[in-house]
């Protein structure tokens, strides 16, 4: 419905409202007219300022439109903000542009005519109506948003919110949308850069998105905390919005805007105004004293990163396809080589009770789990996702597990146990099983070690590549500290186990298929006599298989899956342990081997990758070297070379294989950082910054020869001696545990800053304080290692600290032209408002004649019997009298 119509003030001003609902102009309704059933009241439109005080940032108004209806109206009745817009124009000059509030309305009965009012909000306030980027709305959902979100500059997201609320803002449509910038912040004093700031300042879109959805930003939040950041401040006046410093408009010089839009130039010439009785539409001038504060104390919230990738393993990430865990294997084992044993493994693989007291049935549950953020390709095609592939009905868990177990993949599997020892000493129930999230590489090794026979080899390995793949948002962050005496650390943590092959005795079915029991017939059950493979706990060995389950649903009962011998193993920490670590050279009993590779990953950040030159893995290994996507590279091997690895540290005497070990340590205590793990070293020079990509490429062809190496290319293995051993071979998969990715810095050093929070502060000498301490700025300049010993606050890797496009940098500080300095944004906000409120100021609410070459946002106003000179801090109008009422506040000297 469009509403609309028109009357003449005190004045002789014809004053315009405009109201059209849901953009619908089907039925017109003009006010006044004979049978619109709508007429103006006495006091029909007022326009009043909400700012409170210059610490405002969002210079806000609302309106009141008062009507007489004859019958209800529900098209004022707005269940949403953008529901109905409303314009008033007083001749051709829009003086408001917004919103009806939306839920505001109510109508009273009355069979003549009943007084209504529409509280109306400009679209600075209706901006607290919507999240960022409309999360919420119809559609637009949080985690498709937040995966999206991107490093982008101020220019674009105020742009963007500014553009979104005022699409439609203009119901006449002749007239264009302006946003006019005063120029008086900027990255550098340079001319060709003053009006640039907001397209030369990037920030992570993450910043707004919170930890969860209910800690989304608010539209008004984001654009707020921005121009909080520059000390700017941004007001509407009808269908232009100004964003402008309170130094500007004190100043007495004409103000040369810039349209960010499209570069146009706008002037505001100065005027002067002295207040007297001819211009005066009241006798009742307000005056007092404003507040005085001399110390201001502005405290910054840093939202802090800590992972630089979101692990596999995360619980708050996992959601598994399937409604529960379910049975999948269950192990049948008798250690020793004798008779007896034999005859408990014949009993267990038919069903019968034993009571061998070296015996044990394990069985293992699975459950398969999924995370949004890394996909799993099927033979290395990214395209094709094992999860989707294997698992989207939500039915036979067991396919994706079997499949591991003969192919080259990886998957989150959740994996717990029940044991039972057939002893039958202890009969009490197990109340339930313990889960674990585990990432499970599969390597399916063949147990052989000729260099032409074994399996995986270089061609198997390179096929399967990239076994996992993780894609953080395009926000990323950036990554390299402030300056050069800084370095941040990025640790990779968790334990890593290579799980042998877990020789059997032999498959289930043949075994449970013989079902008479003899010792000596070799046609029978009695063929397996002596078969046993190796065994932890016996020198003798152990009779042992597994037998493997399937059910539809996981709920259901599960049965044998006859058709499945040779399934995914899992690690039970009580198979083999093989290869002992001996030395670390020939002749040489002492462990200078660092590490045994196990994965190779690629780690990119922006355009940057991380890059290992050596073999030990060492801080110093890792070098940060321009990222070539695949096509760019002459060959395989250049490309792959872009990569590191992690793997463990062995002490000698270690079993590489069976063992279970912590991700290698290269941290010293020297360095500087509280934490364990593989550091990658990030400088400032090194410039890491953008999104985050991060694969596990595949498990590393390690030979060992009592020794171990590895060709540079990870996938390939070192020329071949008598005595060498292709690790994977006798590796049925590899289980990561507890995999962790987050960020360090070692604050130079330094280690005396504690949990304190950053806090700017004006400097004091007066015994009396009376502190401003209500200030906080969510948006955060970067840190020098000086600034933080000043401070006393830790340096860390922040998504709240702007970035220069150009450089790449955390924003140090920027130019104020008014002060003519560069300094930091929060020490400029603290000192202009120290040097605005240190002293008392008058307020004046001053009434004047409302008429254009009076009346004006950026007038000065002289009050010639104080002796001062005002400037406008908000403007109300009653539009029926034709009246202004001005706040006013002393400039300073």
């Amino acid at each position: 419905m469009y509403i609309h119509g028109h009357f003449y003030n005190d004045p002789g001003d014809r004053v315009e409202v405009h109201i059209l609902t849901l953009g619908d102009r089907t039925e017109e309704v003009e006010i006044g007219s004979e049978g619109s059933n709508l007429c103006w009241t006495a006091d029909p439109v007022e326009i009043t300022s909400e700012v409170n005080d210059t610490f405002d940032h969002l210079l806000c108004q609302q309106a009141s439109v008062r009507l007489l209806a004859k019958n209800f109206v529900p098209d004022f009745f707005c269940v949403s903000c953008r529901y109905a817009t409303v314009n008033i124009y007083r001749g051709k000059e829009c003086l408001f542009a917004g919103f009806v509030e939306p839920q505001a309305y109510s109508q009273g009965y009355n069979e003549e005519y009943d007084e209504i009012e529409l509280s109306c909000i400009d679209a600075l306030s209706a901006l607290q109506y919507s999240k960022y980027r409309n999360v919420g709305s119809f559609g637009v959902h949080y985690g498709i948003e937040k995966s999206e979100a991107g490093m982008r500059t101020f220019h674009e997201i105020m742009t963007g919110i500014l553009a979104g609320i005022t699409g439609d803002l203009d119901i006449r449509g002749n007239q264009t949308i302006r946003i006019l910038y005063d120029g008086s912040k900027a990255t550098d004093n340079a001319a060709s850069s003053r009006y640039l700031i907001f397209k030369q300042l990037t920030i992570s879109e993450l910043l707004f998105f919170g930890d969860k959805e209910d800690e989304m930003w608010q539209q008004d939040t984001v654009l707020e905390e921005m121009l909080k950041y520059l000390n700017l401040h941004i007001v509407q006046d009808g269908l232009t919005f100004y964003i402008f410093s309170w130094e500007t408009v004190w100043s007495d010089s004409p103000i040369s805007w810039r349209n960010i839009v499209n570069g146009q130039v706008a002037l505001t010439s100065r005027k002067n105004i002295t207040i007297e009785t001819a211009i005066a539409a009241g006798c009742d001038t307000q005056i007092s004293i404003g507040e005085v504060y001399n110390q201001i104390l502005l405290t910054c919230e840093t939202k802090e990163v800590e992972n630089v990738i979101e692990s596999p393993l995360d619980e708050d990430m996992l959601k598994s396809p399937y409604v529960n865990k379910q049975k999948y294997c269950t192990e049948y084992s008798a250690d020793g080589d004798g008779k007896t044993a034999y005859r408990a493994f014949y009993e267990m693989c038919h069903d019968q009770t034993t009571d061998y007291g070296a015996g044990r049935i394990t069985t293992w549950f699975v459950q398969v789990m999924a995370n949004k953020q890394w996909r799993f390709p099927k033979s290395g095609n990214t395209s094709m996702d094992l999860i989707d592939l294997y698992c989207r009905d939500g039915r036979n868990q067991q396919t994706l597990p079997n499949w591991l177990g003969s192919n080259p993949g990886a998957a989150i599997l959740s994996i717990g146990s029940v044991e039972m020892n057939t002893a039958k000493d202890d009969n009490s129930p197990t109340s339930k099983v313990s889960m674990a999230n585990v990432l499970a590489v599969s390597v399916n090794g063949n147990g052989k070690d000729g260099e032409n026979e074994c399996y995986p080899g270089d061609n198997d390995l390179k096929s399967g590549i990239p076994y996992a793949v993780y894609t953080g948002s395009s926000a990323g962050g950036n990554f390299s500290p402030a300056d050069d005496e800084t370095t941040n650390y990025i640790v990779l943590s968790g334990k890593v186990a290579l799980n042998p092959l877990m020789e059997m005795t032999d498959a289930f079915k043949p075994l449970h298929d013989a079902n008479e029991y003899t010792w000596h017939k070799a046609n029978l059950f009695g063929r397996w006599k002596g078969k046993v493979v190796p065994s932890r706990d016996n020198d003798d060995g152990r009779y042992y298989t597994r037998k493997y389950w399937c059910a539809e649903n996981p709920n259901d009962e599960a049965v044998w899956d006859e058709s499945t011998g040779y399934g995914l193993v899992p690690f039970t920490g009580k198979g083999p342990e093989l290869y002992e670590f001996k030395y670390s050279a020939i002749g040489d009993s002492s462990d200078t081997v660092s590490k045994v590779a196990v994965l190779a990953c690629m780690l990119i950040i922006g355009d940057k990758c991380v890059v290992e030159t050596g073999t030990q893995g060492q801080p110093a290994d890792f070098k940060w070297r321009p990222y070539k996507a695949r096509e760019e590279c002459g060959s395989d091997d250049e490309y792959y070379r872009q990569s590191f690895t992690i793997g463990f540290d062995p002490k000698i005497g270690d079993k590489l294989i069976g063992t279970e070990f912590d991700l290698q340590n290269n941290i010293s205590y020297t360095m500087g950082i509280d934490a364990e793990g593989t550091a990658i070293p990030i400088r400032r020079s090194d410039r890491v910054s953008g999104q985050v990509r991060f694969l596990i490429l595949g498990p590393v062809n390690t030979i060992w020869d009592e020794i171990t190496r590895r060709h540079p290319t990870f996938f390939r293995h070192t020329r071949w001696g008598s005595n060498s051993v292709p690790l994977l071979a006798h590796v049925s998969n590899i289980m990561v545990k507890s995999f962790e990715v987050k960020v360090y810095s070692n604050n130079a050093l330094t280690n005396n800053t504690g949990d304190s929070d950053l806090i700017y502060m004006s400097d004091t000498r007066e015994e009396f304080t009376n502190k401003k301490d209500n200030l906080e700025f969510r948006i955060c300049s970067a840190l020098t290692s000086i600034e933080c010993r000043e401070l006393g606050v830790a340096n860390v890797v922040s998504l709240s600290t702007p970035q220069n496009t150009s450089t790449g940098d955390g924003i140090l500080d920027i130019y104020d032209h008014a002060h003519g300095i560069q300094a930091k944004p929060e020490r400029l906000y603290v000192d202009s408002y120290y040097a605005e409120y240190h002293l008392p100021r008058i307020l004046m609410e001053q009434k004047l004649l409302d008429s254009s070459d009076i009346i004006g946002l950026f007038n000065h106003y002289t009050h010639t019997a104080l002796g001062k000179a005002f400037f406008v801090q908000g403007i109300s109008r009653n539009l029926t009298e034709g009246r202004a009422d001005l706040t006013l506040k002393e400039i300073g000297e």
